[in-house]
């Protein structure tokens, strides 16, 4: 077996034990959900690192295609790096979204703050992570975790499309900060679109 095709197994494996670990939140409020971002390949089949992001309180219901109406959405990003490192960056990614859920629903406001500097320290090691790759949102879609699938979005809703353009923004913003001999600036614009990005996601599922 290829190193590449290892590689794409020891993804497969350990983001499904992953998606068997229940999700946990240190918010007392707010409405969990799932969101996902597309990996990789392997044997034809998709390969997703999901992530439990807790958004405002809202009415659930169906929002995916039909045939998938359950199915989480998805964030395809296009980028220059191994397989491997792809796997490390959209997990710290989807992590620094998760914390920043979690803060923005906590009515705590010393704990949201220590929640949104976690954030702040996860989306700046998957900016890290990148090791100087571009990147950019390749399309959107809708992950079938159950039957290994993904659904792309010809017609992606607005809200879905917006998040991922300040998920990518944001991280470009955060590769800047790690050139800049005053970083601060480049941290604060960054972390307002990831925030913006959280807000698209509230939208998306709120409807």
């Amino acid at each position: 077996m290829g190193i590449a095709r290892r590689i794409l197994l020891a993804m497969a494996l350990a983001v499904t034990a992953t998606l068997l670990v229940p999700a946990t939140s240190a918010s007392a409020a707010g409405q969990p959900v799932t969101i996902c971002f597309r990996v990789g390949e392997f044997n034809g089949m998709p390969i997703f690192d999901c992530h439990t992001i807790v958004l405002p309180d809202f009415k659930p219901k169906p929002i995916g295609p039909d045939g998938c109406l359950s199915c989480p959405p998805v964030f395809d990003l296009w980028d220059q790096i191994h397989p491997k490192e792809r796997v490390a960056y959209l997990d710290q990614l989807g992590r620094g979204l998760s914390l920043l859920g979690e803060a923005a629903q906590c009515g705590d406001p010393g704990k949201a703050a220590a929640l949104r500097k976690l954030a702040t320290e996860s989306f700046l090691s998957s900016a890290k992570l990148l090791n100087g790759s571009a990147v950019k949102l390749a399309q959107v879609g809708w992950a079938d975790l159950k039957n290994g699938k993904f659904y792309a979005d010809p017609t992606p809703q607005p809200s879905l499309e917006a998040s991922g353009q300040h998920l990518v923004a944001g991280l470009g913003l955060m590769q800047k900060s790690l050139l800049d001999v005053h970083p601060e600036t480049s941290i604060k614009e960054a972390m307002a679109r990831f925030d913006l990005a959280y807000k698209e996601l509230g939208a998306l599922f709120a409807g």
